[in-house]
C-alpha cells in the first residue's frame, strides 16, 4: 500500500450507476439509479427531465422543498435507501459556500449524494500527533483510526463554532484551546459509498496542544487516544488501511505541507490531485 492508494481509495466513483439531480438549472447532487426510480414515482415532489431527476417547480423555496423531502425519508430509511436519522440538516448547495437551496437531515446526505462540509483537526505535540480510535461499537468505520477531532458541519453553526463544539464534545478540550486551531486548508474527494456518493470538503485545521495536555473521550465517539510519532503515523498511512479513509488523506495533506513526503514519492502529483477533487459534477463527468 502506499500514500497514492489512499486517496485513490477516497476518490473511488463511477457516475455511470448515478442520475444527476436538479433545484432548477442547479445540479444539487446524485442518486443511484435504484433510488432515481423510488423517486419519479413520488411525483408531487419529482419529475423525470430528460435523463435528470428535477424538484417540480411547484416547491419553489427552501422550505416547501425541505419539508417535501423531509416527509419521503421515513420510507426511504424503511426501504433501505437511506441511513437512519441524524437530527442535524445540512444545506443542499451548488458549491461549497453557497446560499443552500434547502436543507437535509444528515442521514440522507450520501444517498442523495449532496455536497457535505466539515472538518479534520490535526492534534500536535512537537513532532507527535493524537490520533484517536474510534469506538467499535460506532456504526460507521468502527475501531479504525482517525484524526484528534472531526465532525460535519450542520446548519446553524459558524465553523468556528463548530469546531469549539467538536473538540469539547470529542476531546474534552477548553474552548480557549480549540479557538488556537489554524485554518489549514480544505480536502474535497468523490467516493461510491454503501449507499449513494459522497462528494466532501473537509476544512483542515493544525492545533498546537501544550505537553501537558491529553484529550478525554467524552461524547462516546471515541474509544481511546494515543500520542504517537508523526513518522509512526505516517508509516501506518502509507501501510495499511488502520487510519478511517478520510482521515488517512487529512493526514497525507499534513505530510505533504510540512515536507515530510519526499518529492520522489511516486505519484505525487496525483496525490495532489486527489486531494483537492473537483465536486462540481459537469467536471466530474468530464474527467
Amino acid at each position: 500500500m502506499t500514500f497514492l492508494d489512499r486517496v485513490e481509495e477516497a476518490n473511488r466513483h463511477d457516475l455511470s450507476a448515478f442520475c444527476r439531480w436538479r433545484i432548477g438549472d442547479v445540479v444539487a447532487g446524485h442518486v443511484r439509479t435504484d433510488l432515481k426510480t423510488r423517486l419519479a414515482d413520488c411525483s408531487d415532489v419529482f419529475r423525470l427531465v430528460g435523463d435528470d431527476l428535477e424538484v417540480v417547480p411547484a416547491l419553489d423555496d427552501v422550505q416547501s422543498r425541505t419539508e417535501a423531502v423531509d416527509a419521503l425519508l421515513p420510507q426511504l430509511r424503511e426501504d433501505g435507501f437511506v441511513a437512519g436519522a441524524v437530527g442535524e440538516q445540512y444545506g443542499v448547495v451548488a458549491e461549497v459556500g453557497a446560499t443552500p437551496l434547502m436543507a437535509i437531515d444528515r442521514g440522507a446526505v450520501e444517498a442523495f449524494g449532496v455536497i457535505a462540509t466539515g472538518f479534520h483537526l490535526n492534534g500536535l505535540v512537537a513532532d507527535a500527533m493524537w490520533v484517536a480510535r474510534r469506538s467499535r461499537t460506532k456504526a460507521t468505520f468502527p475501531g479504525q483510526l482517525d484524526n484528534m477531532v472531526a465532525g460535519g458541519w450542520p446548519l446553524g453553526l459558524t465553523m468556528e463554532q463548530n469546531v469549539l463544539k467538536e473538540c469539547g464534545e470529542e476531546a474534552g478540550m477548553p474552548a480557549d484551546l480549540a479557538a488556537t486551531a489554524r485554518p489549514a486548508g480544505v480536502m474535497t474527494y468523490v467516493m461510491a459509498g454503501e449507499r449513494g456518493l459522497r462528494r466532501h470538503a473537509m476544512f483542515l485545521y493544525d492545533l498546537e496542544v501544550p505537553p501537558d495536555f491529553e484529550p478525554v473521550a467524552v461524547d462516546g465517539e471515541v474509544e481511546s487516544f494515543q500520542l504517537m510519532p508523526i513518522d509512526e503515523v505516517a508509516a501506518i498511512v502509507r501501510d495499511s488501511a488502520a487510519f478511517k479513509f478520510n482521515s488517512a488523506v487529512a493526514v497525507i495533506d499534513y505530510l505533504l505541507r510540512t515536507g515530510r513526503i519526499s518529492p520522489d514519492e511516486p505519484g505525487l502529483a496525483e496525490i495532489r490531485r486527489g486531494i483537492s477533487m473537483p465536486l462540481d459534477p459537469g467536471v466530474m463527468a468530464e474527467g
